[in-house]
């Protein structure tokens, strides 16, 4: 019987992973130039990390997060996001004692959502978390390094930057009530989904993709009236300075972020290649999140991008080609051709070898393999220490004794 796996989770091989490991190494590359430190969490953390900081109204703490109980009777939670376990692995390790403390993980996340083109319920993830500052500069540096990482990893792609800012959370409790009452008004209007949302989570409908609901969206209150000005000056600030580095934004007074634990500046950065799931990377600032979790009462602003949301508009990665190719004419010589591929091997070379005495075979399977050399170990010049060498790329083919072999391919 064909055991296929699990709906909503995918195998990662060939051309993906080429991919795959290329965004891996443009991320950590990145985070070097900009002075993040990697950090690892185990993917599942006690319940109560995620219920209360992502919202107990959050449609991924009500629907989407797989849950369990242990032996001991205790709750446990494949992690749904990031960002609250790189911030309970820096309180528990000691890591805000240096501020600011700036860390990204990349790792597998778990949503029980419905799967869709590029939604998957386990996914990977990239997060870049920036703790304890809350200058400007600190929003504008984050953002940038998400602008030039997407433009690595999708050169030439038509990716906005939208952005807007949800004041502090003292705005957001006023504007969910004036939300709440305006949408109750205009129910009738709403599709069935948004309803359900008015007294929970009003935020949300703002994000809603259904066309019903558009019109009201359009027509509601905007957050940005009971902003302070000192709030305002702020965002403002961070918007000249994203212009001066070149980074066109899009302001939009409706975005608001999935998750309770946002506030102040909110971004999005989106594409039009990919369907009505546009969203490639999104984030914000989270001041009063550490404190809440137990830690320092300090600020924090961050952003996560799905892997897989990415490869959908990756070119094919070339394939990693094999240095050298052996072709071993008959089992005499396996001796000796296992003391090569040892030496080879051990100055850094990678090398293939198909396990068949069979020199036409693994001539074809080099070209296959876009070797760049292959070694023809054969009776006739094993006899001298001698072997044939053949650059595939150009076609060139000498003979050369075993320690020449290097010279040559180098």
């Amino acid at each position: 019987m064909k055991i296929n796996p699990v709906r909503g989770t995918h195998d990662l091989f060939g051309k993906e992973i080429n991919k795959f490991n290329n965004i891996i190494l443009e991320v950590k590359d990145t985070a070097r130039k900009f002075g993040f430190d990697e950090i690892i969490t185990p993917i599942f953390e006690k319940s109560d990390l995620f219920k209360k900081p992502l919202g107990e109204q959050s449609d991924v703490v009500l629907k989407e997060m797989y849950t369990f109980t242990d032996r001991n009777e205790e709750e446990l939670t494949l992690r749904p996001e990031y960002t609250t376990p790189m911030i309970r692995a820096a309180i528990s390790n000691g890591l805000l004692n240096n501020l600011p403390a700036k860390f990204f993980g990349t790792g597998q996340m778990f949503r029980r959502e419905r799967p869709q083109k590029g939604r998957y319920r386990q996914f990977n993830q990239i997060n870049f978390e920036n703790f304890g500052s809350d200058d400007s500069f600190a929003d504008v540096e984050i953002i940038n390094l998400a602008s030039q990482l997407l433009k690595k990893i999708l050169p030439k792609k038509n990716i906005s930057l939208n952005i807007n800012t949800l004041g502090n959370r003292e705005n957001l409790q006023d504007y969910k009530k004036i939300l709440s009452k305006y949408f109750k008004d205009n129910q009738n209007s709403l599709s069935s989904e948004s309803v359900s949302k008015i007294d929970s989570n009003p935020l949300r409908i703002l994000d809603s993709k259904n066309i019903q609901d558009k019109e009201i969206v359009l027509k509601c209150p905007k957050l940005i009236e009971l902003i302070s000005k000192t709030d305002l000056n702020s965002y403002e600030e961070i918007k000249v300075y994203l212009k001066d580095l070149d980074i066109t934004i899009f302001e939009d007074l409706n975005l608001v972020r999935g998750l309770d634990y946002y506030c102040h500046t909110v971004f999005e950065f989106k594409s039009n290649e990919i369907g009505s799931q546009d969203t490639l990377l999104g984030g914000g600032r989270y001041n009063g999140l550490i404190n809440k979790l137990g830690g320092k009462d300090i600020p924090g602003i961050g952003w996560a991008a799905g892997i897989e949301r990415l490869m959908l508009l990756m070119n094919d990665s070339p394939a990693t080609s094999e240095d050298i190719h052996l072709a071993i004419q008959d089992q005499t010589l396996k001796k000796n051709a296992i003391k090569i591929h040892d030496y080879l091997i051990k100055n850094n070379l990678s090398v293939y070898w198909n396990y068949k005495y069979n020199i036409k075979k693994s001539l074809s399977l080099a070209s296959e393999k876009k070797a760049k050399f292959i070694l023809i170990i054969g009776e006739e010049e094993n006899i001298e220490n001698n072997y044939i060498l053949k650059n595939l790329y150009n076609g060139e083919q000498k003979v050369v004794k075993f320690e020449e072999i290097l010279d040559y391919i180098k």
